[in-house]
């Protein structure tokens, strides 16, 4: 059936462009956020960065605070409002995490139970690992499951059942409940788990069991919703000079949806959602969406990481950091016309969201803001993220860490060039057999233990990550590589 059977969205509100827009909610426990402030301190980062359209808002205890910049449609010299949708990419996830922790509350899933329990034909290569998965392991990016593919399977309700179909050629990254790897393809596993649960779509389960007792109607899926909003495109940039150009693509596709494939957003509806989190599960109007227990599973830690800058541990849902000793939840995402960052910090009682209509800019947007809105507002030293340029040249002994190390669609070689240790990074058709020049080379900067930052941003996705190795083989080679968040296992 590819008829929906809810709407998700609500007819928009026009603002004024560059309006700063406040809502009441309860007492703060913090002082001094200023939305003027907020205003400036967006701009100029988005100016600086060469970000054509965004959005900050942050919920301070009391009020949710939006500030917006720039253009939503740079062709059609249409402005950014408060209430323009933005593609948020991965930080879906959490939204994801609370629908499936909505059925957990129902006693239709269960956390610990295999996922065959719902999805009886799931299958991986791996033998008997099938059987070991639970909805667990993959909220939390523990089951070992490889990021996967981003296939389109089309527009129809079976898109992530044709998905889901199709893991059953890509190997585990690692043993079921070993180690933490990132998996857009387990986040899919999860969201089918739901949508077989729930015996609805997927988009209609979201809708109906978290947008709307959330009252987030600037949020929606489907691009007949996204009629009702005005809408960000999304723009590239060569650098902060060059023009902007506008990027052709307009989502991911809908065989990803629980992972990030289409929900859009506002930034404000982010924190609008954190706030539930905030509040023991509760919504702004008092109604329990989520029950207070299952909020504190989305809270607790399951696995740490072995690359420390993104977070340090990962729960059922969000990560897991910490910043000056307060502990910072959270998530963000990319997709191929918006990033975006969520973070909510319980002891405060706040929560802050970005959102970029330019997809590599976006993480350092957000990285700029925390910069200034944490110590000034929150109250929370923010760690200042290492560059190439502040990282100590130290020798090692790279003989750990040569060889090549694969996922689906990569494969990077790591070599030793004079002591240093260097990677060789392959993807697409290349990926199999490394035949011609990598499509990037970078080398790794030691930061300690097996921990490097890479000289060259763009191994990260100019996310400003950095990179792991873990395990050991009966010779001491390391067996996994964490490329930011993306595990990857010893082919060679």
């Amino acid at each position: 059936m590819n008829r929906r059977d809810f709407i998700t969205s609500a007819a928009a509100v026009a603002v004024l462009p560059n309006r700063i827009h406040s809502i009441r909610w309860r007492s703060p426990q913090i002082d001094g956020v200023d939305p003027t402030r907020l205003q400036r301190i967006l701009a100029d980062t988005a100016t600086a960065l060469g970000v054509v359209g965004a959005q900050l808002a942050v919920f301070d205890g009391e009020r949710v605070h939006e500030v917006v910049h720039g253009l939503a449609n740079r062709e059609q010299k249409i402005a950014v409002t408060t209430d323009t949708l933005f593609q948020i990419g991965s930080t879906t996830k959490v939204f994801n995490a609370a629908l499936v922790m909505s059925l957990v509350d129902e006693g239709l899933l269960d956390l610990d139970k295999p996922v065959i329990t719902w999805i009886p034909d799931f299958r991986v290569p791996d033998p008997g690992a099938a059987e070991r998965i639970t909805l667990r392991q993959l909220l939390s990016m523990s089951a070992g499951v490889d990021n996967g593919s981003y296939r389109d399977f089309g527009r129809g309700d079976d898109a992530i059942v044709r998905y889901v179909a199709s893991m059953a050629e890509i190997p585990l990254i690692a043993e079921p409940g070993t180690a933490f790897g990132y998996s857009n393809a387990g986040i899919t596993v999860a969201g089918l788990s739901a949508q077989n649960a729930g015996k609805k779509n997927w988009e209609t389960l979201l809708a109906e069991r978290i947008l709307k007792p959330l009252g987030l109607t600037h949020a929606a899926n489907f691009p007949e919703d996204l009629l009702f909003h005005p809408v960000s495109l999304g723009y590239r940039r060569a650098s902060v000079d060059a023009e902007p150009a506008r990027i052709g693509v307009w989502a991911l596709p809908r065989s990803i949806a629980p992972a990030g494939g289409t929900l859009c957003a506002s930034a404000g509806d982010l924190v609008r959602f954190a706030r539930m989190l905030l509040s023991q599960g509760r919504a702004a109007d008092g109604k329990q969406v989520l029950s207070a227990e299952s909020v504190r599973t989305m809270h607790t830690p399951q696995v740490d990481l072995a690359a420390r800058l993104t977070a340090h541990k990962w729960c059922t849902g969000p990560y897991w950091k910490q910043w000056d000793g307060v502990t910072i939840y959270g998530h963000s995402g990319t997709n191929s016309g918006g990033s975006s960052m969520l973070l909510w910090i319980p002891s405060k009682n706040v929560a802050i969201a970005t959102i970029a209509n330019v997809p590599n800019q976006g993480y350092p947007m957000a990285d700029q803001i925390f910069d200034k809105v944490f110590p000034e507002m929150f109250g929370i030293a923010k760690p200042k993220v290492p560059t190439p340029a502040s990282v100590t040249p130290t020798r090692i002994d790279v003989k750990r860490f040569l060889g090549r190390f694969v996922s689906y669609g990569s494969m990077i070689e790591f070599v030793d060039e004079g002591g240093k240790l260097v990677a060789r990074v392959y993807s697409g058709a290349r990926a199999a057999d490394a035949a011609g020049p990598p499509s990037m080379t970078s080398e790794l900067l030691p930061l300690g233990g097996d921990r490097f930052l890479p000289a060259n941003p763009a191994m990260g996705g100019n996310r400003g990550w950095d990179v792991a190795f873990w395990g050991a083989d009966s010779n001491g080679r390391a067996t996994h590589f964490l490329n930011g968040v993306f595990g990857m296992r010893r082919a060679a």
